[in-house]
């Protein structure tokens, strides 16, 4: 999974991450404040402590699940209910990512830092 931080012409956070993980960036971009990505930090040691079996929480444009070792944030434009031929499926690669909680933890981390340098 590779990514990039980076601000636009107007000085705010953006996150691009590698085909295969792209609402990954959507997510940090649009949702995780510093505030946020240290909320999911201590939900991330509760999870690895055993102390928590999983964690779920919906935002405006996607939803976040952890468990102790998996991390899934799936976009609610995956949430359609419309019959296709027989032979046809839908491209939804852009909108699920899934990776490891250490490689979130990483990545979190980062985006704190990243956010934080003025």
């Amino acid at each position: 999974m590779e990514f990039e931080f980076f601000r636009d012409l107007n000085g705010h956070h953006r996150a691009r991450f590698s085909m295969g993980h792209e609402v990954m960036g959507q997510w940090l971009t649009d949702d995780v404040s510093l505030a946020e990505a240290a909320d999911l930090l201590a939900v991330m040691e509760q999870l690895e402590a055993g102390t928590l079996p999983e964690f779920k929480k919906s935002y405006a444009e996607c939803s976040l699940l952890l468990t102790k070792e998996e991390a899934e944030i799936s976009a609610h434009a995956l949430l359609f209910d419309t019959e296709l031929e027989d032979g046809m499926a839908y491209y939804d690669d852009e909108h699920y990512a899934g990776c490891g909680l250490d490689d979130l933890a990483r990545v979190l981390s980062q985006w704190q830092e990243f956010c934080s340098n003025q």
